[in-house]
């Protein structure tokens, strides 16, 4: 029983590390004066390129994982992420650190996806939802310990604040002691299991399986979400700073508090979706519509804060809804749906600063704020559509 929660609690701490990425946001000011050759537009891309490099890479996590099975390939990935994670730390390279950054990436992704596969294997029905939630709280745990931590080292020095890229160590260590190494084949055996189960109990009539069409829907909706929920990331120390009511410490504390917001959600995901269920995601989209609001009208650090707490909890109820729904609704596509999500997350993340863009030029405001309320109109418009499409799935039910 012992190792059977150990094995739970490292396979979530690898979660820790996987939204880790964002978490040098508050740099970005520092380093574009010690780069101050170098265009704005690619010193913040420091933020977002690891989650362009993480789409190769989970594509291909599941290709590796057949030849070295799927502990082997996740240790693999946290080696790589602790490489690159400090090397920022050492020189002031910019082509050699952006390199890294990359490279930061392309570790996060070879252990991505397959955090799901192992959690599907590992657990069933109630508990699966249930670690699901658990993986996004520690995402988010791991967003706001981390994002906070690179805040106080900021006050040394930027390049300081990359050796918090050192909690990947224990974190190797405990994956490496407590779990299990699984072949791709124990993982389609599993399925093939829980499908034959499904049959057999006749529970799988409860399960609403996900069309195609509506599965790509999904993609296209992660898209758009993460891409309006990375603008805290990029554009909220700016709009503090630039407002003066804060600085770039202040920014790295709010973008801790989007974690806390997470963790929140994580945690309580599985109570909540038993109440919400077909209403969580106008919920949530409601929810983050407010929040952007409230971040849009601020004109203080205490409000902000309040703003990306919500944004936080509202965004890591949106996610782990998907995963949970996925995993549960199409077992025998599930590995390869979950990887095409965390493609959609990260094509979101990664050109979000153009997403961004975008949404400024075809809307009418001109100024930082309104780029929130911009946001907020978007969400406002997606909660709507989204429990819209609940009546009508509640009504062909009854029909």
């Amino acid at each position: 029983m012992e190792h059977s929660k150990m094995k739970k609690i490292s396979i979530l701490a690898v979660s820790l590390v996987v939204v880790s990425g964002g978490a040098i946001g508050a740099n970005i000011p520092e380093m574009a004066k010690t780069f101050s050759n170098i265009p704005l537009s690619l010193v913040e891309m420091l933020t977002t390129i690891p989650a362009l490099f993480i789409i190769p890479a989970v594509l291909l996590s599941t290709t590796v994982a057949k030849f070295l099975g799927y502990k082997r390939t996740v240790l693999i990935g946290l080696g790589i992420v602790l490489v690159s994670g400090v090397i920022p730390a050492l020189t002031t390279n910019f082509l050699l650190i952006f390199i890294s950054r990359a490279c930061f990436g392309f570790g996060v992704g070879l252990f991505n996806s397959l955090l799901v596969s192992l959690i599907s294997y590992f657990y069933q029905g109630s508990e699966r939802a249930a670690t699901i939630g658990f993986q996004s709280a520690f995402e988010g745990i791991g967003g706001m310990t981390l994002t906070f931590t690179v805040g106080q080292l900021l006050k040394i020095s930027w390049q300081t604040s990359f050796w918090v890229y050192l909690i990947v160590i224990p974190i190797f260590i405990l994956f490496a002691l407590f779990v299990p190494n699984v072949s791709e084949q124990d993982i389609r055996q599993s399925r093939v299991i829980e499908e034959i189960s499904y049959e057999t109990t006749g529970e799988k009539q409860q399960v609403t399986t996900v069309s195609t069409l509506e599965f790509m829907g999904y993609v296209i909706l992660l898209i758009m979400v993460v891409c309006i929920y990375m603008s805290i990331t990029i554009k909220g120390t700016l709009l503090m700073t630039s407002l003066g009511y804060g600085d770039a410490t202040d920014g790295s504390n709010i973008m801790s508090l989007i974690g806390l917001g997470a963790m929140a959600a994580g945690f309580s995901f599985g109570p909540i979706f038993n109440i919400t269920r077909e209403r969580t995601l106008p919920m949530a989209f409601l929810l983050m519509s407010g929040a952007m609001v409230l971040i849009g009208y601020s004109n203080s650090v205490l409000v902000t804060g309040i703003g990306a707490l919500i944004c936080g909890f509202s965004f890591r109820t949106f996610i782990p809804y998907l995963f949970n729904k996925i995993n549960d609704g199409s077992a025998h596509q599930a590995a390869f749906r979950t990887s095409l999500l965390l493609v959609g997350f990260n094509i979101g993340s990664a050109f979000s600063p153009y997403g961004i863009a975008l949404i400024d030029s075809l809307s009418g405001f001109n100024t930082i704020r309104g780029t929130f309320f911009s946001e907020a109109i978007i969400l406002l418009v997606l909660a709507v559509v989204a429990g819209g499409n609940g009546l009508m799935k509640n009504r062909r039910v009854f029909e």
